[in-house]
């Protein structure tokens, strides 16, 4: 326990550091211009801007893992509607899909689980959220369920650029970044997201999985005890 908290804030202070020392370099290197003008400082601000934008994020995500390691203490769980779980993260991450023309297809049967609504619903939007960063204008993301035994399965399927053979053991990892073509879409983000929703669906004593192709897209299958 004690060998993955430092770990954990060796890998945090290392992923901290990067954007900090891109912010002061350019502050120091722009203070020392004798001939920066007013358009120079606007631009100087609108950088340093996005990369404070880009510590908030992180340290929101630091935050959200720290918090799962108490869950009892920071979520309440309680019998829950999927479809209606599935209905408010499609809620809050259609302006994004939009941006994109990206039409998110709800066909979930909905079952009762026992949960945190505010997790799961975070769980989905990651997910979602991914699905839509890695995926070109004008496709679509298929949302379905079914129940197996004592388990319900959800299936986030998109149409996507997919994930490498070998990126796929460790999407999940914590600050794992994937390889340069999922890079060059990404939108600043730490790696933080997958590790955060791995966490949850641990949590609720679930399961998380990925099955993808270069190309063809990424399908995320969660799986849930049934609420009993």
């Amino acid at each position: 326990m004690v060998d993955q908290q430092n770990r954990f804030v060796s890998d945090a202070s290392h992923e901290l550091k990067t954007p900090l020392t891109s912010l002061k370099t350019a502050m120091e290197v722009n203070l020392r211009n004798k001939n920066l003008n007013l358009e120079g400082s606007k631009q100087l601000i609108e950088d340093s801007i996005v990369e404070v934008n880009k510590l908030s994020r992180l340290s929101d995500g630091l935050l959200q893992l720290s918090q799962l390691e108490t869950p009892k203490e920071n979520l309440k769980f309680e019998k829950l509607s999927l479809k209606k779980i599935i209905k408010e993260s499609i809620g809050q991450i259609n302006p994004m899909a939009r941006q994109k023309n990206i039409l998110i297809k709800d066909q979930v049967k909905d079952f009762p689980i026992n949960g945190s609504q505010y997790g799961l619903t975070n769980l989905l939007v990651i997910i979602l959220d991914n699905a839509i960063k890695y995926s070109n204008e004008k496709k679509s993301i298929f949302i379905t369920s079914k129940k197996i035994d004592k388990k319900i399965f959800v299936f986030v399927k998109d149409q996507g650029i997919g994930i490498s053979k070998k990126d796929l053991p460790y999407i999940f990892d914590r600050f794992y970044r994937a390889d340069s073509a999922r890079a060059k879409k990404d939108s600043g983000g730490y790696g933080l997201g997958l590790s955060i929703a791995k966490k949850i669906i641990e949590v609720h004593q679930g399961e998380i999985k990925m099955e993808s192709k270069l190309g063809k897209g990424t399908t995320v299958i969660i799986s849930l005890p049934v609420f009993s």
